[in-house]
């Protein structure tokens, strides 16, 4: 394949998602890959004019070449007219971590970091690398969506990230980049076989694919039906989590408990991936299974990455190792939209009909507060009568830990809402403007 296809896929690539993209970033190493996607970007970008093309550049600190590294990166990306950013991030090391791992996470973690919603973060890997990640997800037993490897494109802290390379070939690559002249970056650490990924690319993948020549193209097949099949996976599990899912964010358990053993673990498995949590082992699975099987007023618990499992009556919930700083008050400007101190974002907008909050009086100051005394009296509007706090935070089913987190709406002194439970009876308009809150997360 000429340097002109390979550059010609880039492009397509690119124009498939540039619609959407607030700024094109890339992944820059220095290595040969990621220098050869610099030059073709530096090329594009003046077909491209109202995206702004940038260069990140990770110093990790663990060669005594990794400022050299940097400002041979500085260099290139002076010569190709692109502005760069290098993030230096210390790597944590020690006996019983893989440096592997702490380096890429390390990685991935400056990245979020420095991008913004709506870029369109581009990475370099190609199809060897994909047969690497694809054996060494065998060697950890992992399922379909270990299997289905690297994708083409996918989802990053709020940007997307897109791998153009990635149906061609080391080789491909290579050849392109002789052809431009390109200088790049040998890193050493490439060629020490301690590391997992290095051993298979030296010593393993060359026998593979002296075996079978088209080994790299079976993986990327056998990753594209992986691929596939784990989408039909995630399909059935978001369609089991639209009718098991609760409030806070929890699983039913008796829903649960009725699904077959893998359509479960399935379902559990897409839950915690959307809470960004590492799949759980099959070990783990099997002790999740305690969770379904205890008695209803049973509170079992299990550490799940920086999250604990816990059970709350009838619901499944993840819950943070602790329960953050304490969320002080605030005050809410109203049909303005704004982020809570929870994180949510709410608004409150007029409405002439339905259930409403009165108007503020004058002088009243519109405060939202947090962790009330379950002894308070409230009166709900889809209930009669006023009981305790706590009381309807139980007959709502509203775990323990979440209660303190729930803004609670006041107009001066006076509570008039639970955002996202209850408006307050006695703060009802009956005729008139109101105010609704609407949640806009």
């Amino acid at each position: 394949m000429s340097l002109n296809q390979l550059e010609s896929s880039v492009r397509a690539a690119l124009s498939a998602q540039l619609d959407n993209a607030r700024r094109v970033v890339l992944a820059y190493s220095g290595g040969i890959d990621s220098e050869l996607l610099a030059s073709i970007l530096a090329r594009l970008r003046p077909q491209f004019p109202a995206r702004p093309f940038l260069l990140i550049h990770v110093h990790h600190g663990l060669s005594d070449h990794a400022d050299a590294w940097a400002e041979h990166c500085q260099r290139r990306a002076e010569l190709y007219g692109l502005p760069l950013t290098v993030a230096r991030v210390t790597v944590e090391q020690g006996s019983r971590i893989s440096l592997e791992a702490a380096a890429r996470s390390a990685r991935y973690q400056a990245l979020d970091r420095l991008l913004q919603p709506g870029d369109l973060l581009l990475t370099a890997q190609h199809k060897d690398d994909q047969a690497e990640t694809l054996l060494l997800a065998l060697k950890r037993g992992s399922g379909p969506l270990g299997l289905a490897g690297m994708l083409p494109s996918q989802p990053f802290a709020g940007a997307t990230l897109l791998r153009p390379l990635l149906g061609h070939s080391r080789a491909e690559v290579e050849l392109a980049a002789q052809e431009l002249g390109l200088a790049h970056i040998e890193d050493d650490s490439n060629t020490d076989v301690r590391f997992d990924r290095n051993f298979l690319r030296h010593r393993i993948l060359p026998l593979l694919t002296e075996r079978w020549p088209g080994f790299n193209n079976a993986v990327a097949r056998s990753a594209q039906l992986c691929g596939e099949q784990q989408s039909l996976c995630d399909e059935m599990a978001a369609e089991d989590l639209s009718r098991l899912s609760l409030a806070a964010d929890g699983l039913a358990i008796e829903g649960l408990s009725l699904l077959s053993a893998p359509r479960r673990n399935n379902l559990v498995r897409y839950w915690l991936r959307r809470h960004n949590l590492m799949m759980p082992s099959q070990v783990q699975l099997q002790q999740i299974a305690q969770f379904w099987l205890a008695r209803e007023d049973a509170q079992p618990q299990l550490k799940v990455g920086l999250r604990w499992l816990r059970r709350y009556r009838d619901g499944l919930y993840l819950v943070a190792e602790d329960d953050g700083p304490q969320l002080d008050t605030e005050m809410m400007i109203p049909r303005v939209r704004q982020q809570m101190a929870n994180g949510e974002h709410w608004c409150l907008e007029a409405a002439c009909s339905g259930e409403r909050l009165r108007l503020p009086k004058a002088g009243e100051a519109i405060t939202i507060r947090y962790d009330l005394l379950g002894t308070q009296r409230v009166r709900p509007h889809l209930r009669s009568g006023s009981r305790p706090l706590k009381k309807v935070w139980q007959e709502l089913g509203v775990p323990p830990w979440v209660r303190s987190r729930i803004p609670m709406l006041f107009f001066g002194e006076q509570l008039v809402a639970a955002l996202g439970y209850w408006l307050e009876r006695d703060a009802l308009v009956l005729a008139g403007e109101g105010l609704l809150p609407v949640r806009q997360d």
